[in-house]
């Protein structure tokens, strides 16, 4: 799936390692399966690029570069995935849309900065280590703990979620000259939210179907005049 992604990215070091048939052999062999979150790749390409570096000099491996490569995409998709589509960027888009509702003009910009940074940061820094330490990227990988500190941002991603939530519907209320109470119904939707993140939905989806229904739900308030 992402075979031709990986040789594409690795490509330039081989021509320097690898000449004629030889170079066409190896390129063949990165053609393989290859899957990953797209950050958590970076650390296997610089570890393979190590490990091609090594047997290119006659070292021999451990673990061929086929096998390390397929060992470690799975573990990292599924880091990946989890912390970075799961949690940072429903997280941003949430921070973003309260903004956005303000009136800040800044608030895509934001987005942008709260996704990219940890992101492209985590790519530089994986890839610097995924080739200086080779086999032993894995220790790093343990050491990020990146699926605790996804499970602690999801926690603080439900918080945001509520506040903005009961930011609209009090603030749309007030705006259309409702009673506020009617703001409370905001709770249950909350309640409801936590449980559908703990089951696995995502919570941009979450997100924007809570809007949809608030802005229903205030019309048909003002149309019903209650």
């Amino acid at each position: 799936m992402q075979n031709l992604g990986f040789l594409f990215a690795v490509l330039p070091a081989l021509r320097r390692l690898y000449k004629g048939q030889e170079l066409q052999n190896v390129c063949q062999r990165n053609l393989a399966y290859f899957n990953s979150n797209p950050v958590l790749a970076l650390p296997i390409i610089g570890a393979s690029l190590r490990l091609e570096e090594k047997k290119s000099c006659g070292s021999e491996l451990i673990m061929e570069v086929e096998e390390f490569k397929s060992a470690l995409a799975g573990p990292c998709a599924a880091m990946g995935d989890s912390f970075f589509w799961g949690t940072v960027r429903p997280l941003a888009a949430i921070i973003a849309v309260w903004l956005a509702f303000t009136g800040r003009w800044w608030s895509v910009p934001l987005f942008l900065v709260l996704y990219n940074v940890p992101a492209i940061g985590l790519r530089l820094y994986g890839f610097i280590q995924g080739y200086r330490r080779d086999y032993k990227i894995v220790d790093n990988l343990q050491r990020w703990r990146l699926s605790d500190l996804a499970y602690r941002l999801r926690a603080i991603l439900v918080m945001v979620l509520g506040g903005f939530s009961a930011w609209i519907a009090f603030s749309s209320l007030e705006s259309a000259r409702q009673s506020t109470m009617w703001g409370w119904l905001a709770v249950p939707c909350v309640v409801l939210a936590g449980s559908f993140v703990r089951r696995g939905l995502s919570s941009l989806v979450m997100l924007i179907g809570l809007v949809i229904l608030l802005w229903i739900g205030l019309h048909l308030c003002t149309s019903l005049r209650l």
